[in-house]
């Protein structure tokens, strides 16, 4: 989701302004490539030229775990490379870090197909780009086939879920922050198989409502409430334990707090982590660290078979 509504825009202005900010960031990205270590690439998916961008730590091994990171709507590949804490996370822990770019509707903004009413007509195939992505890293990076992870935020994580329901998935384990289950998703995950799942929502969220909203008032196309989409994580793993936890700022005058639930199935390892952001809006909290509990999440399957 995002809380930028579509604007009545030329199609061909738009895109030709988004391509002009989004290549000056991949411009700016390139200059400084060699000491960020990160890289522009492209593949072609049905005849479309899809771009992504890698940080590549130094002396990253063979075997190394791959985590995916979707920008949410409007946003870009770059901008999510410098505004989260992934890049620092996988020089420390060494493994290769992915930013997918999506493609431009026709207000002009990046996107992840997820089915919202206003992309319906749009003919991008997101969940083969992501196939293709991931088989070509393994290739040309010699990394892991079984470590490999997925996050995104807002519409980023609207597409983990979607990608949590095919059934062909390469993954491990998923990350969905700030995000939704579009009801047509939902109807067709029943058989999905279950998935390590870490997951944050705003309990306040403007934009991707925690009580979803099935008569489709915003116009995205009916969503599912959160507590759903946990209740139907949770009974994916069918765990037998629950640990809670709350995290709070330090900050005296801070209105929000973080309320924590991991759900376990002691047998399987299988996990539910749920972070509810109360008061919380279309944000996660600085004093959570969150990118850091998401490779946290992830690095404790590494030596697990699921």
């Amino acid at each position: 989701m995002s809380g930028i509504k579509k604007h009545k825009v030329l199609f061909i202005c738009s895109v030709a302004l988004f391509l002009f900010a989004f290549l000056s960031s991949f411009d700016k990205m390139n200059s400084a490539s060699e000491a960020l270590n990160e890289k522009r690439y492209t593949i072609q998916v049905d005849s479309i030229e899809r771009e992504y961008l890698l940080h590549i730590p130094k002396d990253l091994g063979t075997n190394a775990p791959l985590v995916i990171v979707y920008h949410g709507y409007s946003g870009n590949a770059y901008e999510t490379s410098q505004s989260t804490g992934f890049n620092q996370l996988a020089d420390k822990n060494k493994f290769l870090v992915c930013y997918p770019q999506g493609t431009i509707d026709k207000s002009g903004n990046a996107f992840w197909q997820v089915g919202y009413d206003f992309h319906k007509d749009f003919k991008v195939d997101d969940v083969k780009f992501t196939n293709k992505l991931i088989k070509v890293l393994q290739e040309n990076f010699s990394i892991s086939k079984k470590n490999v992870f997925i996050t995104g935020f807002s519409n980023g994580g609207d597409f983990c879920n979607l990608l949590t329901c095919k059934k062909q998935r390469s993954f491990k384990a998923a990350a969905p922050i700030i995000s939704c289950f579009m009801k047509e998703i939902y109807d067709d995950c029943k058989d999905a198989k279950s998935i390590p799942t870490l997951m944050l929502n705003g309990t306040l969220d403007p934009i991707t409502y925690w009580s979803g909203d099935l008569e489709n008032n915003q116009g995205y196309g009916p969503y599912v409430a959160t507590q759903k989409m946990i209740d139907f994580r949770i009974n994916q793993i069918q765990y037998d334990s629950i640990i809670k936890d709350t995290v709070k700022s330090k900050n005296l005058e801070e209105k929000t707090f973080v309320a924590v639930d991991k759900y376990i199935n002691t047998k399987t390892k299988l996990q539910v982590l749920m972070y509810s952001y109360i008061n919380g809006k279309h944000e996660s909290p600085d004093y959570l660290n969150l990118e850091e509990k998401i490779w946290r999440f992830f690095e404790s399957y590494l030596e697990i078979e699921l």
